[in-house]
């Protein structure tokens, strides 16, 4: 603030530099943090920052009053995206997405953003929050393995297939099963959504496509916080295929997992070869259905 005929004293008093020329005097008033944070930190060669992404009043999210199906999205990257593919055929469900490469969750920001327009922080779509986060079974700053074909990507490292179809993939070979650069990326526990941001809400579908651990980032939530969930969608691993990622479990293996939870098929058979049609047959997004809920078919 400048004001002609500023003393020294007064600006002593209100604590600010004077900085008087010919008569003027300017006080800078400093700034006070919100928390005392560090504005940055370097892990290994990664520079990584704190960023506000959301308003959250009282730690929750902010799904409007008038929601009445709420879905979530893990791993969204920029295709294939509930917010283009389920919203406009359902006039009041809302979407919490989550996509851990910072280029995608900005390019999907993007959707909802007009220039030179201030916009709604963390917003993509009006029935739609996405945030950058991994969703996995533990919290923190953690190594994300990129792949070229960044679709590929994931928390787990990536090998070639010894054996199944894709073995012999020249696209799983130059696109997946390599790592052209790992980043440091934050990660929030499943748990953590559903008990503490989303409180009290039913999740009528749950779409995790986190590329080789989607059964642990599902199973890490605890059976009491998924009966609240109606439907789950995760992609399953052909038995007969070597996996793609590290710890990834195969198909009758997601099965015997998802029953355990209270999760059933919806019309797929581990044994059915023509269900795997992703990944040179040996990849299959498998719907389950929470046996404890009413069935009412979804888009």
């Amino acid at each position: 603030r400048c004001t002609r005929g500023g003393s020294a004293a007064h600006s002593r008093e209100h604590g600010a530099r004077d900085e008087s020329r010919r008569g003027v005097a300017c006080h800078f008033l400093a700034w006070e943090p919100v928390h005392a944070m560090s504005s940055f930190s370097l892990v290994g060669d990664a520079l990584v920052v704190p960023l506000h992404v959301v308003h959250m009043p009282n730690g929750i999210l902010p799904i409007p009053n008038s929601t009445t199906e709420l879905f979530l999205e893990i791993g969204t990257n920029a295709f294939d995206t509930m917010d283009t593919l389920l919203l406009p055929k359902r006039k009041h469900a809302f979407v919490v997405a989550f996509e851990p490469l910072v280029d995608k969750w900005a390019l999907m920001l993007t959707r909802f953003a007009r220039a030179r327009v201030a916009g709604t922080l963390g917003w993509h779509n009006e029935r739609g929050i996405i945030l950058p986060f991994a969703v996995s079974d533990r919290e923190g700053v953690v190594p994300f393995y990129v792949s070229p074909r960044d679709g590929c990507s994931s928390l787990n490292r990536v090998h070639m297939p010894k054996h199944g179809g894709w073995k012999s993939s020249a696209f799983i070979r130059n696109s997946c099963a390599k790592t052209l650069q790992t980043r440091q990326v934050p990660t929030v526990a499943l748990r953590t959504v559903l008990r503490n941001w989303l409180p009290g809400w039913r999740i009528s579908r749950l779409k995790i496509d986190a590329q080789g651990s989607d059964l642990r980032v599902l199973a890490a939530a605890g059976a009491p916080q998924l009966r609240r969930v109606g439907e789950v969608s995760l992609e399953t691993l052909n038995d007969k295929c070597d996996a793609l990622y590290e710890g990834q479990p195969n198909c009758s293996t997601v099965v015997r997992s998802m029953s355990a939870l209270g999760f059933d098929p919806v019309h797929f058979s581990c044994s059915d070869a023509n269900a795997f049609t992703q990944g040179a047959g040996c990849e299959s997004n498998v719907l389950f259905r929470n046996v404890e809920w009413p069935e009412t078919p979804l888009p």
